[in-house]
């Protein structure tokens, strides 16, 4: 069985923050996730499930597709989810 590939938002994720004028704390409490999870997905110590993702779009106030729009922006996703032969 194949291994789930994590996937990192740091970066991006603190840039869109950043962008919407929020702290760390408003975005993880508009997100209704714990201020200190945020931060571990800035610093990249944990990869978004994609409810996650979902919470993070609306914390934003924007739709996920356009969240994920601009996550591509910066994550070359094709190259991620390539599919690699299975290994046993």
């Amino acid at each position: 069985m194949k291994k789930e590939k994590a996937i990192y938002i740091g970066e991006p994720l603190k840039r869109l923050r950043i962008a919407a004028g929020m702290s760390q704390e408003e975005f993880a409490y508009c997100s209704k996730l714990d201020r200190s999870y945020m931060s571990d997905l800035e610093t990249n110590k944990k990869s978004p499930s994609l409810m996650t993702l979902t919470k993070l779009a609306g914390g934003l106030g924007i739709s996920y597709l356009d969240f994920s729009a601009e996550l591509g922006k910066t994550i070359d996703f094709a190259r991620i989810f390539e599919e690699e032969p299975y290994k046993d």
